[in-house]
């Protein structure tokens, strides 16, 4: 598998984002704004001024103002890049200019995006074992004369394209039939030995890879162009580096808690907390990811964590909602807290500090029902959803798990500008999203009507809360 093939914008300006419930998309600008719809369940990302979207199982190109580029219809399509996009017309593959004209002709088995001048292509059939991978250049001519076979395992995708002179692809690891992913220079010889699992395209001298470990699935780090780990495999998964920030996924060596995903930076710290079910490349400021909870909704956020918008936040009657971001909260006050424990603070504020491993927990003698949280927002704002980590969520050890050993709620009141609503809440670990209808307020208070019993400690705990809208207009 050659990491950091999952899809993301290729040019800031305008980014596709998917609808409810129908799935049809729209494409809006980095503020959020919907600039137009397309009847399309399947849309990519725009490059060099055209994207590719699929109706009725047919596919085509759009310019940016969402009209049916060349008047032509393919099979498959893939993103423009340096000139040239790769279309499939019945069972072969070729190459398009940007005024639609075929510039290679279609006689390849697969094709993929141009880069650095080379682009990978297939001949032969995989079903007799004939097929290999070769790159041509912008004139169809092999650069790379087809070599690289077409492996059948689980890990298994094609060669990668080229960056910083360097493409990953499988590589004979021995004279036994053995192979391993390494990366080849422009000469198709061997550049890092094959060695990795999984690998991927280089960005500012680093490419997401990993090493098998002890027979179990290979956690994901980043190699220089030695080979060498300079950022160690503590990932489920990671995809390349973009202005900066790589998507990158937690990793449980014991193989229980699922995969979030988040962004690190170039030293493997986390920048973006993880709290996303997948997460994209940043393109222009702006990142696509997926939301756990809310059924796969889809997200468009700045490098700060906020929200430009949300598939609910387009749909539908909300669609003049776009650009919300996480609101500011002046203050905060509580009913109670537990009391500082050695250098450990219990204090409300933990709420509010962008860290779900610290958490205000209540200090009344029972299990918590009716203690309360208060929030004051500087100016009115209208709030339409609410992001709460339930419990303490801080990581568990060896010995003991916070998660575990506190209660967590189970039902809260939700009061803004003297209108409550209730809402139950699951005793799980990550974010758990609230709608709201996006009400003016200029304060907000949630009580806690009921907790999970357990046999837990008698501290009912809350580890973050974060408010998504915007300022009243």
């Amino acid at each position: 598998m050659l990491l950091g093939s999952f899809a993301a914008a290729e040019e800031p300006g305008l980014y596709p984002l998917r609808t409810e419930p129908d799935g049809n998309h729209v494409y809006i600008d980095s503020k959020g704004k919907v600039k137009f719809a397309v009847s399309s369940t399947l849309t990519e990302e725009f490059s060099q001024g055209f994207a590719a979207v699929c109706e009725s199982d047919s596919w085509h190109f759009i310019d940016k103002t969402g009209k049916k580029a060349f008047g032509k219809d393919f099979d498959e399509i893939r993103a423009f890049s340096e000139g040239l996009a790769a279309v499939k017309k019945g069972e072969l593959w070729g190459y398009i200019d940007l005024t639609g004209k075929m510039a290679v002709e279609a006689k390849f088995a697969r094709a993929y995006k141009f880069s650095e001048g080379l682009a990978c292509v297939m001949i032969g059939d995989f079903a007799d074992g004939s097929a290999r991978y070769g790159y041509i250049d912008n004139t169809g001519k092999y650069v790379i004369e087809p070599f690289l076979r077409c492996l059948d395992n689980q890990y298994f995708s094609p060669p990668g394209e080229f960056s910083d002179g360097l493409a990953a692809a499988w590589l004979p690891l021995n004279s036994d039939g053995d192979y391993m992913v390494g990366y080849i220079n422009k000469e198709g010889k061997t550049a890092i030995a094959p060695k990795f699992t999984v690998a991927g395209k280089f960005v500012d001298g680093l490419a997401p890879a990993s090493i098998l470990l002890h027979d179990e699935v290979p956690p994901t780090g980043f190699i220089d162009k030695s080979g060498n780990f300079v950022i160690q495999q503590a990932f489920s998964h990671a995809f390349h580096f973009s202005e900066g920030l790589a998507p990158a996924s937690t990793f449980d060596p014991k193989y229980e808690a699922p995969e979030i995903w988040g962004y690190i930076d170039s030293k493997g710290k986390w920048v973006i907390k993880p709290a996303y079910e997948m997460a994209e490349h940043f393109v222009g400021g702006l990142a696509r990811v997926y939301d756990q909870l809310s059924s796969g909704g889809e997200v468009y956020i700045k490098k700060d964590g906020s929200i430009v918008a949300n598939s609910a936040m387009i749909a539908g009657k909300q669609s003049d909602n776009a650009g919300l971001y996480k609101l500011n909260v002046k203050s905060i006050s509580a009913s109670s807290f537990l009391p500082q424990a050695k250098d450990i603070s219990y204090k409300p504020e933990n709420i509010l500090d962008g860290n779900p491993e610290t958490a205000w927990v209540e200090g009344s003698k029972s299990m918590g029902v009716g203690e309360w949280l208060s929030f004051n927002f500087a100016e009115p704002v209208e709030i339409h959803s609410i992001n709460i980590w339930n419990g303490y969520q801080k990581a568990a050890t060896a010995k003991r798990d916070p998660f575990k050993a506190n209660l967590s709620v189970a039902k809260i009141r939700f009061t803004q500008d003297g209108k409550s609503s209730e809402h139950e809440l699951k005793n799980e670990r990550g974010a758990q999203t609230i709608k709201l209808g996006g009400a003016v307020t200029s304060s907000v208070k949630i009580e806690i009507l009921a907790v999970h019993e357990s046999k837990a400690d008698p501290d009912c705990c809350l580890s973050e809360i974060e408010f998504t809208g915007r300022v009243a207009p």
